[in-house]
């Protein structure tokens, strides 16, 4: 059995994840506002790899930093501690990843831990934004 480090992106697993979990969908308002892109409707969890990180070549295994923002829209009528409460209840349902089933074409997910604590930083632009960075523990589906 082989596994592979270019099969490792935890991303493809937990943007669907987090996208269709039924409490951040809850937090966020809606469906469809989990994703790598900065658009609307808000509020809106935007799930990124960040820079940084590890690969153990030898085990395939990947150490990758992932990005969570959550975004409220231009006009801040969310307010900071609302962009809060959606950003770690995605951090907390995000925990929950590494003790579920694993599909056979799933990338494993091993362990999620905090990398850069959840703050408020908003965008260049005034739209409010409070964010986070864990780390995320990976590895490719196991194949013959």
């Amino acid at each position: 059995m082989t596994s592979r480090l270019a099969d490792a992106d935890p991303l493809g697993r937990i943007i669907p994840y987090l996208g269709g979990h039924p409490a951040v969908t809850a937090e966020l308002g809606g469906p469809e506002r989990v994703g790598p892109d900065n658009k609307p409707p808000y509020p809106r969890l935007l799930v990124s790899d960040a820079p940084g990180g590890s690969e153990n070549l030898q085990a395939g295994l990947l150490g990758v930093p992932v990005r969570l923002e959550a975004l409220g829209p231009l006009d801040g009528t969310l307010g900071k501690a609302r962009l809060r409460r959606i950003l770690y209840v995605a951090l907390g349902v995000l925990a929950e990843l590494p003790a579920l089933p694993v599909g056979p074409d799933d990338v494993v997910i091993t362990d999620v831990g905090s990398s850069v604590a959840g703050g408020y930083v908003p965008l260049a632009d005034g739209r409010p934004r409070y964010v986070a960075t864990v780390m995320v523990a990976a590895h490719a589906p196991y194949t013959p």
